[in-house]
Formats: C-alpha cells, sequence, structure tokens
C-alpha cells in the first residue's frame, strides 16, 4: 500500500502563489488583490509594469489528466466571465496600467488542450475591446516549474529556522487509532513482535504506544509543512523514494531486525537533511519516527524470520 499525499489545493495554493510571483516581480511591482471583501475580481494580482494579471488555481483533489483539464479549462472561462463582467471593479484596480497578458498559474498542467482554450479565449476577450486591455493581450497557462529558481529562493530563506512545534499525541488519540485501524496494528504487532529488545508483553505494549504517538504527531507535523509547499513536497518525495527501495533493502539485510530499525530510521534522519536545511533537527527527528512507523503500519520495513 503505498503514501497518498493530498495535492496542494486552494487557499494553500494562492497563498504560495503570492509568494512566488512577489519573489519573481518585487514586492512593489506585483500588486496582490485580496478578496476578502467576497468580491472576487477574478484574478489574484497583477504587475503593475508589464500589465500580466495571474490566478491562481489548485484542483481540490487528486485528479487524472483529463478531469484536471475539465477543471482547469472552465476556471479560466469563469474567471475570464468575472475579468470582462466586473469593469467597474477592475479598472479602478488597474489604474493606468493596461493589461496584456491573463494567466492562470496552477501547480501542473498536462493537456495541450488548454492551450488551444486559452487561444481561443484570448481572440473573445480581444474582441471586447475592454478599456483596460492592451492590445497585445494573451490568455497563458503558467505553472509551479516555471517559478523553480523563486521556490528554491523561498524553500532557503528560512533556512534551519523551521520548527514544526505539534501537540503531543494523547492516549486517548492513540486508543481512537488503535479503536478503528484492528488489521493494522495487528501488522504492527507482528513486526514488534521480531524485535529482540521488546523481549516482554509490556514493552511491547509500550512500544507500539510510543511508535503510535509518533505516527500521529508526525502526521500533524505533516500537515504543518503544507503551510510550505516547496519543502513539503520535496521531504515527502524524498521519503516516497525511500519507501521504494526500503522493501528490497529489508530482503538482503543479515543483522539484527532491531538494527535495520534503527538504521531506517537515521538514514531518512540523514535524507531529510540532505533534502532541505530549512527544518530544524527536531522536526526531522520528528518526520523520521512518523516514516518508520508508517512504513511497519503498512508494510515497506519488514523484519525477516522471528526475533534473533
Amino acid at each position: 500500500m503505498p503514501a497518498t499525499r493530498p495535492r496542494l489545493c486552494g487557499l494553500e495554493w494562492q497563498q504560495w502563489a503570492n509568494q512566488l510571483l512577489a519573489r519573481r516581480y518585487g514586492p512593489a511591482e506585483y500588486q496582490k488583490v485580496p478578496d476578502n471583501d467576497r468580491r472576487d475580481a477574478g484574478i489574484e494580482g497583477f504587475t503593475l509594469t508589464d500589465g500580466h494579471a495571474y490566478q491562481a488555481y489548485g484542483c481540490d483533489k487528486p485528479v487524472g489528466t483529463a478531469a484536471r483539464y475539465e477543471k482547469q479549462r472552465n476556471k479560466i472561462t469563469q474567471d475570464l466571465n468575472k475579468y470582462v463582467n466586473n469593469k467597474d471593479i477592475l479598472t479602478k484596480l488597474f489604474g493606468v496600467t493596461r493589461i496584456t497578458r491573463w494567466v492562470l498559474f496552477v501547480p501542473f498542467f498536462d493537456s495541450r488542450e488548454l492551450v488551444a482554450h486559452a487561444a481561443k479565449k484570448t481572440q473573445e476577450i480581444i474582441d471586447k475591446k475592454l478599456s483596460y486591455t492592451h492590445a497585445t493581450f494573451r490568455v497563458a497557462i503558467s505553472d509551479e516549474d516555471d517559478f523553480s529558481v523563486e521556490r528554491d529562493n523561498l524553500l532557503n530563506a528560512g533556512c534551519a529556522t523551521l520548527d514544526v512545534g505539534v501537540s503531543p499525541a494523547t492516549n486517548q488519540q492513540v486508543q481512537d487509532w488503535i479503536t478503528t485501524n484492528d488489521s493494522l496494528v495487528a501488522t504492527l504487532d507482528q513486526k514488534i513482535a521480531k524485535l529482540p529488545t521488546i523481549d516482554s508483553e509490556d514493552k511491547r505494549v509500550l512500544f507500539r504506544e510510543k511508535l503510535l504517538k509518533y505516527y500521529i504527531e508526525g502526521q500533524e507535523a505533516w500537515e504543518y509543512l503544507r503551510k510550505y509547499p516547496s519543502t513539503y513536497e520535496r521531504l515527502f518525495d524524498a521519503k516516497m523514494r525511500r519507501e521504494k527501495f526500503l522493501e528490497t533493502s529489508c530482503m538482503l539485510h543479515s543483522g539484527s531486525n532491531a538494527d535495520l530499525l534503527r538504521q531506517s530510521l537515521a538514514e531518512f534522519m540523514e535524507t531529510i537533511r540532505e533534502e532541505t536545511k530549512s527544518v530544524s533537527k527536531l522536526t526531522a527527528e520528528s518526520l523520521a519516527w512518523e516514516a518508520v512507523a508508517d512504513w511497519m503500519i503498512r508494510c515497506p520495513l519488514n523484519f525477516p524470520g522471528g526475533a534473533h
């Protein structure tokens, strides 16, 4: 059973997009347009000099190419309607700026049909002859990879300052998890029984409780990291890459099961520190323990034979 994650979407993607755009153009050139007054003008922000208007959009859930195209196509259509219909609002917002580009800014797109749709909508907008639209107006689509330099700059700006403070998991949370995950608990218990240093029932129960607390706290840490999209993506990709080779590593391991567990923990902590310097040592340790617990629950980390 592979690890899964929700993609960045909704408000989180909008916030990250604004950070990338401000980094690209500069805070005095990129003008963010808040919609807290519930009067959505169909743009996230625009550049004062070049007249590039951006609308950020992240699909609400992981989807395939066809469904993603439909969602992104519909978003272009809906928000360009706002671009046309909100004349009074946009005239005031743009002032002397004339819009040359209207850009749908998405985490990822993979359909050439979306580019064709943008070309079609371009001509429709030009035909409207809007006072705030330049004669060279075009509709375009851009994704996060187009801002890779800005993404890396933002990632490294904070260096080792990101310390995710999660709430300690309670005994009740552990018990609730156990109650609703019978089969996973059985798998975890089978793994723990193969650890040579956990040699009594009391120790096994205590170790299971600690692992599940690490797992619950780590899940909270991952959720918090979604506020830092590039860090989140990089670390989760590292976890999945490590998981990919873990099963084979388990088969070839000739030492004790306890050594295998310690080795998996240490190697993933090292991977975290190599992938990004933006998380603290304590956060890296929390994520590493979550990974080990997750792998034991789902079986990528499997102990051969019985306790040595």
